[in-house]
């Protein structure tokens, strides 16, 4: 009887591990010259490391810019083309295609840069060119689509027009155990995985889960590793504190030239900077004042983790009353960085996608850029690629319904069907200088 309640116990953690990963994951060419006069910001060593701190306010004048929108597509229409259950990961290919991964329908839809529907690839399944709960997806250097399965973790191979491609090679655990593929990215010559290891152990009876990312090669060769974390829980006493499963998981890049950026820690406003080979080159910091969650914000979180946590016998939450400094930040092409603090998701005028924090490539803090259009960062999914900026409409209570999480309210609006809408980024103010 001992034997078969730890397998029904694992199978238990087994359950709520993959729930909370996918909870976790529910991610114009300019001057990069460095305007340094006026910089009010100072360069130090910080044990061996070199940190760049910066003041509250940036050295040029803010700006707000109404984004002209191109194009959308979904929402409440009867066109099978346009019908999305969760839109998790967007990618433009070098012909101008947007690839959209759907998470929930596991498929991936494709549209022409104006728009135009041109096809649908891949299928749910365990077949050649099939997958099922995909995370991610980025292009190999070889034009296939990478699509990254969650659980087993593997990434499937597909040519443009859908075509199977075989799989993508991937550093397997010593020990054999389990694994999951959490996210991938790959920019700069540098393809780099978020991965999970998770293990439970019969005599303490405590599970854990290694998460890390990693840098490999094209033939599954792990190269570099970035940042790691443990998380932990304890079977006689476990908690589910919603701060130790949102650090660097949903807060991490890699820049064009290959560097990947990670926020390690939920509430300091740091950037972690590495080179392609795992060594840190610098740490961004900024000046910022923590603020409180919302009450609806509360509310989600406390929702969430208590279904999560009824995977799992009496186990109690934690839920922070503070909000991340850093709810999420973007690498654009012209190697600045765009980030999202607390303070540029949360009260903000209608008809405002939020306001950013934009850093030049040497994390000198430039200015605050506003953005104008139809969006919430704290509900929707935002997307920069190139010279274009999609909003995933609806993300947050799609992605908690498809997860089970029952009784998200739509802050008093009615409920819509997801959209994607197409904004163009143009002009000097949204330019890091």
């Amino acid at each position: 009887m001992k034997v078969s309640a730890n397998k029904r116990l694992f199978r238990v953690w087994r359950v709520f591990a993959v729930a909370l990963v996918l909870f976790v994951i529910a991610v114009v060419v300019v001057s990069t010259r460095a305007h340094a006069a006026g910089w009010a910001g100072k360069v130090a060593t910080v044990d061996g490391v070199k940190t760049v701190t910066n003041p509250a306010t940036g050295f040029a004048p803010a700006a707000t810019v109404k984004l002209p929108e191109l194009w959308r597509v979904g929402g409440d229409t009867d066109n099978e083309d346009e019908l999305f259950g969760v839109i998790s990961s967007i990618r433009i290919d070098t012909n101008g295609d947007v690839y959209l991964l759907d998470s929930q329908l596991s498929e991936v839809k494709v549209y022409s840069r104006d728009g135009e529907f041109l096809r649908t690839i891949g299928h749910e399944g365990e077949g050649p060119g099939e997958f099922r709960r995909p995370s991610a997806m980025f292009f190999t250097d070889d034009g296939k689509v990478a699509v990254v399965q969650l659980m087993p973790g593997k990434i499937v191979l597909l040519s443009k027009d859908g075509k199977p491609a075989g799989d993508f090679p991937i550093p397997q655990p010593a020990d054999g155990g389990f694994q999951l593929v959490q996210g991938a990215d790959a920019r700069g010559g540098n393809i780099v995985l978020l991965m999970g290891r998770q293990k439970f152990d019969q005599t303490t009876k405590k599970w854990s889960r290694d998460s890390f990312l990693a840098s490999v090669t094209p033939e599954g060769k792990q190269t570099a590793e970035y940042c790691t974390k443990e998380n932990v829980i304890d079977m006689a006493a476990p908690v589910l504190d919603d701060a130790q499963w949102d650090t660097f998981e949903r807060r991490w890049a890699v820049g064009p030239d290959g560097k990947v950026y990670a926020c390690k820690s939920y509430d300091d406003y740091a950037i972690t900077v590495y080179d392609k080979t795992g060594k840190v080159d610098m740490v961004i910091t900024k000046d910022s004042k923590h603020l409180p969650r919302t009450a609806r914000e509360k509310d989600i979180m406390t929702k969430a983790m208590t279904f999560y946590s009824k995977m799992i016998p009496n186990c109690k939450t934690n839920i922070h009353d503070m909000a991340k400094d850093i709810d999420f930040f973007y690498l654009r092409d012209d190697g600045s960085m765009w980030v999202m603090p607390a303070s540029g998701a949360r009260n903000m005028a209608k008809g405002t996608l939020g306001t950013f924090d934009v850093f030049n490539p040497q994390g000198q803090f430039v200015k605050n850029v506003t953005l104008q259009g139809q969006g919430k960062p704290l509900d929707d999914l935002y997307v920069f690629e190139k010279d274009r900026f999609y909003v995933v409409t609806s993300f947050l209570t799609a992605a908690m319904s498809a997860q089970g999480v029952e009784g998200i309210d739509t802050a008093g609006e009615n409920a819509e069907p997801m959209s994607v809408i197409c904004y163009k980024l143009e002009g000097d103010n949204i330019a890091a200088k």
